[in-house]
């Protein structure tokens, strides 16, 4: 048996090529700026057969890659075909550029500084931009293009900002994510006062790495400029909140960046003779560089000069005309990047007069809704955790360096036999560090490291998130690797292992595993596998595991198993997680995330925040980000018992099992008492703290108060005042008397219906002389005895910013047995889609958009997505019409998304359609799987 892991939003690739047709789009009505005119081949005749095989089958959804045959259809002849139809939910708070150069997508210019594109302040874009025409070397086909003979230089975004709000711009150069690494580019990020638009900006950010950052230094309107210094590349571009906090950090303000426009100060190279042959002057992007000494001892002094023609050029250009100080600013920065490419010279930079040193600090804890779904703060109140409760976690592996796991992680291993799926060049090991479960660079789910992070990230670091269980260690064991694949064999070596049983390692820890979390699973049962937990269990080792994110009654295993907690996922509203397995097995419920929506008012969809690792660069490096599904919900219930662990060491199974019975550990937030939703209810983790200490005696727990608010965040939206609850839900201590203060001016607080501190409260807002945005703040609660509470405050001024069309999105309808595209379709504006001429068989659906029209889908910076989920693959058979195979995209880059590419070469040019309904059947198979 083969076993796959399911965070439900990870998606996958695989490899497949093919021929070209041509589409009726145009771009006469392209403002941008224009290049000489190319030839735009049209491609031959398309043969509706002519499809490229895979050279194999794919084995999994998760990060495999597919290249689509170019041509839809069938294979002619009288075969009969069916439709393929559902709905695609996009993540929420994705907003893309207006001028994309897919032809399909709506468009309006954003080149222009007095006609920006208008965003919220807390938001995703979804980008592209390009110093040069594309000249369709991907697509072949520059109609269906809308920058083949034209760029995209300059893209304006107006914007109101606070002080302290970080803009992140992620440069998708595509190195290696296109069929011959065509399209790379370096985008530069650039920060403009409106007001004072023939002055310098405010900030800049002009590196060559693929990520540029500026820290607003003010609460303002900007407008913000994204600026193609080379090449072609899709962009993500993040504006994150300000940091809210009742602690003063003092006046940091940065001083704005000022140098003199049109000069440098170059340092050459002691071997440097270029300079001296060519009357010191050298040309860098296009402009005449001239020293104005020879020297060679000490950085000289040069102007930067552009030539006529280049001045011609320059002058079509809307920014140059409108901002003519900016754009002389920018040119000479971009002259300066050029010349530190040079070989004969050491540094250049701009002659400063003075400039500013930005420090950005984000925390994700606000992110981590979830963790007040279970009550896990006042959970931390009685306990923090112990070094000594250890978590083992079967999965992918860890990112052993991730910082915020540092000192949170005990001696792993590596069971993982085949040397063809681990990715290390070897076998076992006993180095359970995380390669990375793709072979395509930017595409690994990093799936080990998300669920370790919700056990135990480090808490109170100022750094990410928080982890469920304080002070508990993980111990890594890996057993999935290439795909997300793991066996049923290197699965049970792991238990043993967290067991101390023996195993295949000849090793024992030094300590067995208090808990073992498994978010993995399959439909398929294992004799061997329970033999392995029950012999674990009989160890007093308490295993924990993901119900499956198939939306199914039907058992999922290992959470199936006797001898094992099996968890579901509720979504933020406490409802059924739309993706949750459900059924008599079920035992407990836990927060498992839903990327559709943002119920709770925080600009970010309803994922769950967990560590993670970028390496878009090829270098493995600390990242973020959001996911869903029931491997989610698992660690969040391992973490619980982890604290339960650290109040009564003593603590067994069985004892687990029967306080859970009783509903001890959980809210009955079902029908009354178990259920085949719920199981026994929502995991509640200060209930079981507080079970855990009655087990202890009483006397592990100094009875002290808790502090809630009900409801536990105030999102205001324009609302002007909210009235809300403070009280001590802790029966065993005395009430204590509460002091109240509020961290922002625009915020008051009525406590005349509370007694000591304690009661009704009304929060009234006042926002006068506000800049439109939205705005966060915190009410800090703090009693005489206790520990002190926070309650998060958003509120918003003036209208929120309609964020637009969603990226034409492509549906397509993959055979899954010979890995060929069978049809595909563009989406409609409203979400559904049909994909017509689906011969019988059995397929995979897979969807993204296209923005460059490489004819890649589910690229980094693209969005992508897979039937029911980009992890628990699905397979339909077709044999009549087909109806509501619906699924989510997200953007695949960032925080935003929790997901890995899908790599997926589109089929031909197709034309928008109108929703259509019909009679339909499906029958789906299911490939084993994991959460």
């Amino acid at each position: 048996m083969r076993i796959l892991f399911l965070p439900a939003m990870i998606t996958s690739v695989m490899m497949m090529s093919g021929c070209l047709l041509q589409s009726s789009g145009s771009t006469s009505e392209i403002e941008e700026n224009e290049i000489p005119s190319m030839p735009r081949p049209n491609p031959d005749n398309c043969n509706s057969t002519q499809n490229y095989s895979i050279t194999s089958r794919l084995a999994s959804t998760l990060l495999a890659t597919s290249v689509i045959s170019a041509c839809t259809g069938g294979g002619g002849g009288s075969e009969p075909t069916y439709n393929v139809s559902g709905q695609l939910y996009t993540s929420s708070n994705l907003v893309i550029d207006s001028d994309l150069n897919d032809i399909n997508a709506s468009f309006i210019s954003n080149n222009d500084p007095d006609n920006p594109q208008p965003l919220p302040n807390i938001v995703t874009v979804q980008g592209f931009a390009s110093k040069t025409g594309t000249g369709a070397q991907a697509s072949q086909n520059g109609s269906l293009e809308r920058f083949a003979s034209n760029y995209d230089e300059d893209d304006f975004y107006s914007v109101s900002l606070q002080r302290g709000q970080v803009i992140t711009l992620n440069v998708v150069d595509d190195d290696g994510n296109t069929t011959e690494g065509i399209y790379q580019g370096d985008l530069d990020l650039y920060l403009y006062d409106p007001d004072s638009l023939t002055g310098l900006p405010i900030s800049t950010s002009n590196g060559t790495e693929a990520t540029e950052e500026i820290t607003v230094p003010a609460d303002g309107e900007y407008l913000l400029l994204v600026s193609a210094y080379s090449g072609i590349s899709k962009y993500v571009l993040q504006l994150t909140a300000a940091e809210t906090s009742i602690v003063s950090t003092g006046n940091t303000s940065p001083l704005s960046t000022d140098f003199v426009p049109g000069e440098a100060l170059i340092r050459w190279k002691d071997s440097a003779s270029s300079i001296k042959a060519t009357g010191n002057s050298v040309m860098a992007y296009g402009h005449q560089v001239t020293a104005l000494s020879s020297a060679s001892d000490y950085p000289v002094r040069a102007t930067i000069s552009a030539p006529l023609t280049l001045q011609t050029q320059q002058q079509k250009s809307k920014f140059a005309q409108k901002m003519p100080g900016a754009f002389n600013h920018r040119e000479t920065l971009n002259t300066i990047k050029a010349l530190n490419a040079r070989d004969d010279v050491e540094y250049a930079e701009p002659n400063y007069v003075r400039k500013a040193v930005l420090t950005p600090n984000d925390p994700l804890y606000r992110y981590q809704y979830h963790y007040n779904d279970i009550k896990l703060p006042q959970a931390w109140d009685l306990t923090s955790g112990s070094s000594d409760v250890t978590v083992a976690v079967i999965d992918t592996g860890v990112f052993l360096n991730h910082p915020d796991l540092s000192g949170k992680l005990v001696s792993g291993y590596d069971f993982i036999s085949s040397t063809a799926a681990s990715r290390d060049g070897n076998g076992i090991d006993n180095n359970p560090d995380d390669p990375g479960d793709s072979n395509q660079q930017g595409a690994s789910s990093w799936h080990g490291t998300h669920v370790s992070g919700t056990v135990a990230a480090i808490t109170g670091n100022n750094r990410g998130g928080a982890g469920v269980g304080g002070d508990t260690k993980v111990m890594p064991l890996r057993a999935l690797g290439l795909n997300g694949e793991g066996t049923s064999y290197d699965i049970i070596q792991c238990i043993r292992f967290a067991a101390r049983l023996s195993n295949d390692s000849n090793t024992l820890p030094t300590k067995k595993a208090d808990i073992i979390n498994l978010s993995l699973g399959s439909e398929f049962s294992s004799d061997a596998e329970q033999e392995a937990i029950t012999a674990a269990r009989n160890q007093g080792v308490i295993i924990v595991a993901a119900a499956g994110n198939e939306d199914s009654s039907q058992a999922f295993y290992p959470a199936s198993y006797d001898g094992v907690i099996s968890v579901s996922a509720t979504a933020p509203n406490n409802s059924r997680a739309y993706y949750s397995n459900y059924g008599s097995k079920i035992d407990v419920a836990a927060p498992g995330g839903d990327l559709r929506y943002d119920t709770n008012g925080d600009l970010q969809s309803d994922g769950v925040v967990s560590t993670s690792v970028d390496d878009s660069t090829g270098t493995r490096a600390e990242d973020y980000n959001l996911q869903q599904g029931t491997s989610m919900a698992s660690p969040h219930v391992a973490g619980v018992i982890a604290l339960m662990k650290a109040v009564y060491p003593e603590l067994t199974p069985q004892n687990v099992d029967d306080l859970l019975a009783n509903g001890s550990l959980t809210d009955d937030i079902g029908s009354t008492g178990r259920d085949n939703d719920f199981g026994h209810g929502l995991i509640n983790a200060y209930k079981a703290v507080n079970a855990a200490n009655d087990l202890a005696g009483g006397g592990a727990i100094t009875p002290v108060p808790v502090l809630e608010a009900d409801p536990d965040a105030l999102s205001m939206g324009s609302s002007s005042a909210i009235s809300f609850t403070l009280s001590n839900i802790n029966d065993n201590a005395d009430d204590p008397a509460v002091t109240a203060e509020v961290s922002e001016d625009w915020m008051s607080l009525d406590a005349s219906l509370t007694t000591d501190g304690l009661g009704e409260y009304t929060l009234n807002i006042d926002r006068t002389d506000l800049l439109d945005g939205i705005y966060e703040g915190l009410i800090l609660f703090t009693p005489d005895d206790g520990n002190p509470l926070e309650v998060r405050v958003s509120m918003l001024v003036g209208e929120i910013v309609d964020l637009g069309d969603s990226a034409p999105q492509y549906v397509l309808v993959i055979d899954d047995i010979t890995g060929e595209v069978a049809a595909e379709a563009l989406v409609n504006a409203d979400g559904t889609y049909t994909v017509e001429g689906v011969p019988a068989g059995s397929y995979r659906v897979t969807g993204g958009s296209d923005i460059d029209v490489d004819y890649y889908i589910c690229q980094n910076g693209e969005t992508c997505g897979g039937y029911p989920d980009s992890i628990s693959e699905e397979v339909i058979a077709v044999s009549a019409d087909v109806t509501g195979i619906d699924f989510i995209v997200s953007i695949v880059s960032g925080l935003g998304s929790g997901a890995a590419s899908i790599q997926a070469q589109r089929s031909v040019p197709v034309v928008k359609q109108e929703p259509e309904s019909s009679d339909t059947s499906t029958t789906p198979v299911k490939r084993s799987t994991v959460e």
